[in-house]
């Protein structure tokens, strides 16, 4: 192949995806010269069978548009002609190809026989950080005006200048790169192979030497570090009180609260602040760290791995920019978040010749001569592939200073990084469960912020809860099996000691799917309940061959952990492959083992333990509600002043909830005064149509939340949020949702479902008409700032499901302490969630939205009133039935409406 061909870039609508029975209903092609685009084709084509309704609503092609255009027939022979001679190029070109040669074969026309390439690759392979890879993310990525999607033609011309792009950004790459993608490439589909092959030969031909800006290491080609950080300086200049101009008054308030506490005589170590969604919170704490005379570095941690980028990259840099200084903020996470190069290096010397590995290894490829941090979050590739468990770093341990990529290893670019910031980010998790690691990354800090404090009962009631799986131990066991065997073929006097092993773990995959078996016909898991208590002495009681078994299951545990011991490799400077992922699988058993004994051998009265079923294997979960006091975590007991803030502490709540939760006595609240006019900007209408008590099944309340929603939707055409309690219940309502808008122009996006909550956002972002579906954490913490959301469904009060046995263990344990869990805990919990929901309407001051709310509990019960006080007092509660739902919401959303136009008149 080569630059001079003809490219024909092809796109074709359809009445369906069934070559059998589908029809073609528009044609396109642009052609491409010299990487000019010098010709362009659009053909309407009659299909002789009605078109289905979900076609015309996506592409807008209607039976009257073709109902005079001509048949494939009358076309098929100038396509042909058109495209013979050109390399066909399609974004997913398998789709394109086969339908277009089916229907030119019917036509009595001979097949293409073009060499084919697929876009789809080439935009994985080119563009790894992309939101998505379809043509709209790839018009959006390259910033391609796209004003026709699903039209043949604009398609076409899109990916026509897409193409363009690609092999211009192909083109720029370092020599190096471009011959590892060109031997990478051969496990590619159709002919892509040629292109990477094409443009190799091309730089050969111009002598390419390109390596400013990068530096090659063992043959791969890396953005040069960037350690300008070292250099600058943390001193402030001004006075706290210098620029608290630049803050809103209730961001002022919140940084004159926060310097009195870090700054006067007081012996205080924990600040409660609650300052709603809209404050600017963020600004409020950011200001005083920053004038704080104290030189120490300051750690703040927040709820997700989204809010720790916007610190870094958004909040930082605007208070740098206001207040003349140069602070800096270093987002941490987990070792396995970042790439390690000795790992990639490896795969490179070992391709496994599986086209989605290849794509993977050539896309970090590219991706290596881009990123500053080596943080994989960053590429768009499926994190359960084996690829990217293999190039996980695995942290201060495979640090070696004589290793070729010591300099440039992106852990250790990390922790030199984290020396010189003024802000460490950390997210909730890591921080709790670092702190619990014998070698801690984070070192002592005096000052620390918690953002979205809400979390921290319930975060460190999950880190607290132990949990096997049984199917991912033999999982395990099957890969070490595996891994060991590689051993024992390169290491000749361990293979006695590896062959031991893998019988071992051969036996025990056998016992414990037994005992899974076993324990799924004792309790009966996928017919009564998924989750159950378990008392595991009456267990053995009622069934001693299970008590035998799991006896036999210890013992070769303990066999095989003894021999791993053994199993001490000579030291290299640098593990291989193998050996590395030797290593990693036997830690990763003994750590299962240790669980395996302790949930059924540790009798502490104390230590709840539960079983649960998913996707037919059984968990084993235990947890020890005695102990979840935040004191127990080296970094509360170290750090000498703790500010938490959120939108929804509750402060003015008798209850106190999250000082009890967190074992606190010594704190001082501050609630900031709201930044919103409730009575104008919001209203919650309680749909009386839908009575919780009511509803007997799953599927009815499926049926009647998917109406409600469908109605709304059609009402308003605006951009809505559904906020459920049950994953079980989300999924059956979006299936009926997506069968309903079927490919409309109008996303259903949920939770689980259409992957990760960074790529649903993204999505919404990107002014999409969409309908969210999420549970848990969409609750909370879901930055919709840059999308208005002007409608919040909530299907349910958000109670924790109280026969879980997570809830029933900590209710009996409320019990225990002579409490009572429903207005302790229940009610608490689900007050700050709803008010939390509530959060997700409101982002600023302009904003006007409605709430919907399908349980009337909130008003028909006894405890209304409590729920109640967790509302903002001056927002207004309408009982509806749908259609005045549908009445009322138009007429106050329409006043907003009204508002802007006669205010920007």
């Amino acid at each position: 192949m080569e630059s001079t061909n003809l490219f024909a870039i092809v796109d074709i609508e359809t009445t369906g995806t069934n070559q059998q029975t589908d029809k073609i209903i528009q044609f396109a092609c642009v052609i491409i010269e010299n990487q000019q685009i010098v010709n362009q084709l659009s053909i309407d084509i009659n299909p002789l069978r009605s078109i289905p309704k979900h076609i015309t609503e996506l592409t807008g092609i209607s039976n009257k548009d073709v109902a005079n255009s001509p048949y494939f027939e009358d076309v098929a022979f100038t396509i042909k002609q058109l495209l013979d001679g050109c390399v066909f190029v399609a974004h997913n070109v398998f789709f394109d190809f086969n339908f277009l040669n089916s229907e030119l074969v019917r036509a009595g026309v001979s097949p293409l026989t073009s060499p084919c390439i697929d876009t789809v690759e080439l935009f994985q392979v080119l563009f790894p950080t992309s939101n998505g890879f379809r043509v709209s993310d790839m018009a959006s990525e390259m910033s391609i005006e796209h004003t026709n999607p699903h039209q043949a033609l604009s398609d076409a011309y899109v990916t026509a200048q897409g193409f363009i792009k690609m092999l211009d950004k192909l083109r720029t790459l370092p020599l190096v790169t471009k011959e590892t993608l060109q031997l990478l490439s051969v496990s590619l589909g159709v002919n892509n192979q040629a292109i990477f092959s094409m443009v190799l030969n091309e730089a050969y031909e111009t002598k390419q030497n390109d390596l400013e800006g990068i530096v090659v290491l063992d043959g791969i080609a890396i953005k040069k570090k960037d350690r300008a950080y070292r250099y600058q300086d943390r001193e402030v200049a001004q006075s706290f009180s210098s620029k608290l101009n630049i803050l809103r008054n209730t961001q002022r308030e919140m940084a004159e609260d926060i310097h009195q506490f870090l700054t006067k005589d007081n012996k205080s170590k924990n600040l409660f602040i609650e300052a709603e969604t809209g404050t600017g919170k963020t600004m409020g704490y950011l200001y005083p760290l920053t004038f704080e005379k104290k030189p120490e570095q300051k750690l703040i941690s927040t709820s997700t791995i989204l809010l720790q980028n916007q610190i870094e990259y958004q909040d930082i840099p605007l208070l740098n920019d206001l207040v003349k200084t140069s602070k800096q903020g270093v987002v941490v996470k987990s070792t396995s978040h970042y790439l390690s190069l000795h790992a990639f290096r490896q795969t490179l010397d070992l391709p496994l010749g599986q086209k989605s590995y290849a794509i993977c290894q050539m896309a970090i490829l590219v991706w290596l001569l881009e990123t500053n941090t080596g943080d994989l979050d960053e590429v768009n590739v499926i994190k359960n592939n084996v690829f990217y468990q293999q190039v996980q770093h695995t942290g201060q341990k495979e640090l070696v200073e004589s290793s070729i990529f010591f300099e440039e290893d992106f852990y250790h670019y990390l922790t030199d990084r984290c020396q010189f910031a003024d802000f460490i980010i950390v997210n909730h998790s890591f921080l709790f469960s670092d702190s619990q690691k014998k070698e801690r990354f984070l070192p002592d800090f005096e000052t620390v912020v918690i953002d979205e404090a809400h979390q921290l009962p319930n975060l460190i009631e999950t880190i607290s809860t132990k949990q096997l799986s049984l199917s991912s131990f033999e999982f395990e066991l099957n890969h070490l099996i595996e891994v060991s065997m590689m051993i024992g073929e390169t290491h000749d006097k361990h293979q006695k000691n590896t062959l031991m092993m893998s019988d071992i773990c051969k036996e025990l995959r056998e016992s414990i799917d037994w005992l899974e078996e076993s324990m799924v016909t004792y309790f009966d898991l996928f017919h009564k309940k998924e989750e159950q208590l378990i008392d595991v002495q009456a267990f053995f009681k009622q069934v001693p061959v299970v008590k035998r078994y799991i006896q036999q299951i210890n013992v070769m545990l303990r066999e095989l952990s003894e021999l791993s011991q053994n199993l001490k490799l000579e030291k290299k400077k640098e593990l291989s492959l193998n050996e590395k992922e030797f290593f990693h699988t036997v830690e990763h058993v003994i750590e299962m083992y240790q669980l395996f004994k302790s949930f059924f051998y540790d009798y502490d009265e104390t230590l709840v333990k539960w079983i649960s079923a998913k996707k037919k294997h059984v968990i084993l979960s235990m947890i020890n509600f005695s102990d979840l006091s935040i004191n127990q975590y080296n970094w509360y007991t170290q750090a000498k002043k703790i500010i938490y803030t959120s939108g929804s502490l509750q402060l003015d709540n008798d209850s106190n909830f999250l000082e009890r939760k967190l074992g606190l006595e010594d704190v001082q609240k501050k609630t900031l005064p709201s930044v919103f006019d409730y009575k104008n900007q919001a209203c919650l209408f309680l749909l009386n149509d839908v009575n919780y008590h009511s509803i007997k099944s799953t599927n009815d309340f499926s049926i009647r939340i998917s109406q409600s929603v469908k109605k709304l939707f059609e009402t308003h055409e605006q951009t809505m949020l559904v906020l459920f309690t049950s994953h079980q219940l989300l999924e059956a309502v979006h299936k009926q949702l997506t069968d309903y808008f079927n490919q409309r122009d109008v996303l259903v996006l949920a939770q689980g479902i259409s992957g990760t909550k960074e790529k649903i956002l993204k999505k919404i972002n990107q002014g999409n008409k969409c309908i969210i579906l999420g549970a848990n954490s969409f609750w909370e913490g879901m930055d919709f700032s840059h999308q208005s959301i002007d409608i919040v469904v909530m299907t349910k009060l958000p109670f924790d499901p109280p026969n879980r046995p997570i809830v029933q263990a900590r209710y009996q344990y409320i019990e225990q302490q002579g409490g009572n869990p429903f207005y302790e805990d229940a009610l608490p919990q689900a007050g700050i969630k709803l008010r939390q929901g509530i959060g997700r309407l409101l982002r600023s001051p302009e904003d006007r939205g409605i709430l919907v709310l399908l349980d009337d509990r909130l008003v028909n019960s006894r405890y209304s009133d409590i729920l109640c006080s967790y509302l903002p007092q001056a927002l207004s509660i309408q009982t509806v039935t749908l259609p005045e739902l549908l009445k009322e919401s138009k007429l106050f959303l329409e006043k907003r409406v009204l508002l802007k136009t006669t205010n920007g008149g």
